[in-house]
């Protein structure tokens, strides 16, 4: 039995792990109930606790990701006791982002993790306490809400773009059939690692598909700060290739190398279509990539976090000012 005799209600981790959709929602919400009964707060008043926490105006609208998150806290809050769960149940509102072309939307949800995990969109691991968060969701067809992301993925990818995290652009772009964009910083990136090997511009896929132009335009994108260079899918496709052929660096990191294997490999995936997935039932756009990536015989960082994901893009209005989101 536990402090508040509601062990039979809070299941354990790794069962919480393995509930989804209504059997989760549901065991959900008779944790929050048993938990009301508990501290003698009216049921109502915790269900709206709870939707602060989420930062949602109804309790239907919470994920997977969500609910689960939600069961882990009411765990700890039956552990700590009485005293701790209305300080357990607050939202944390206030999160200093970068400005300018740097800056991400704010963030929907964030809190210390409640036990080790891993970002929803580079695969990286993150420990229990350390500050993890979620974002709002772009609705719409193809995209689909990321889980829980690190640090660096809610805040600082874009301002403190990464080699991998310039993939990540490429990936989800190409996987929904968008726009490929890119703002000062990641033309930056992607100029050094196109241009610190010299041989690169040697190489086959460069002489194939000639990148001078791509570098002069990523050049100008990272000098002038520009909030988007738009690149198209054929320009990402070579530089793809070539950075295949680029030599291991201090400024490339394994993971890095491992984001750029999984790229490559799902992008021949799609183009090949290894698990004889009928066009007639996914067609040949992104349902067809969601369904290959699922798919796979052999599953990567990218496959195991999904998608497509919607990573923003800079609105710019007709007088060329930036939007802040």
């Amino acid at each position: 039995m536990t402090l508040f005799g509601v062990e039979h209600v809070l299941p354990r981790d790794q069962e919480t792990d393995a509930l989804a959709g209504t059997e989760l929602r549901e065991q959900a919400t008779k944790a929050i109930d048993a938990l009301s009964a508990a501290v003698g707060e009216d049921p109502q008043t915790l269900h709206g606790r709870v939707l602060k926490l989420l930062n949602l105006p109804r309790f239907s609208d919470a994920d997977d990701h969500d609910l689960r998150e939600i069961l882990r806290e009411l765990r700890i809050c039956e552990r700590e006791g009485r005293r701790a769960y209305r300080a357990r149940l607050r939202r944390v509102t206030r999160v200093d982002r970068p400005a300018g072309i740097g800056r991400l939307p704010r963030p929907r949800w964030v809190k210390a993790a409640s036990t080790a995990g891993s970002c929803g969109l580079c695969g990286d691991g993150y420990g229990p306490g350390d500050m993890v968060g979620r974002t709002p969701w772009e609705e719409g067809i193809p995209y689909v809400p990321m889980g829980w992301l690190c640090w660096h993925c809610l805040v600082h990818r874009r301002q403190h773009p990464r080699r991998r995290d310039v993939l990540l652009r490429f990936f989800h772009a190409m996987f929904a059939g968008d726009g490929i964009g890119l703002n000062g910083h990641e033309c930056g990136v992607l100029l050094d690692w196109l241009t610190e090997e010299p041989a690169l511009s040697s190489s086959k896929p460069w002489t194939a598909d000639p990148l001078e132009n791509t570098l002069v335009r990523l050049r100008a994108g990272a000098t002038d700060g520009k909030p988007t260079t738009w690149l198209s899918t054929q320009t990402v496709h070579t530089i793809v290739a070539v950075l295949q052929e680029a030599s291991a660096s201090p400024a490339t990191t394994v993971k890095d190398v491992q984001v750029l294997a999984a790229v490559v490999q799902h992008l021949a995936e799609w183009a090949t279509n290894p698990a004889d997935l009928k066009p007639s039932r996914y067609g040949t756009g992104w349902r067809f990539r969601q369904q290959t990536l699922a798919s796979t015989g052999h599953p990567t960082v990218l496959s195991q976090c999904g998608g497509p994901f919607f990573l923003y893009q800079c609105k710019i209005t007709k007088t060329g000012q930036l939007v802040e989101p």
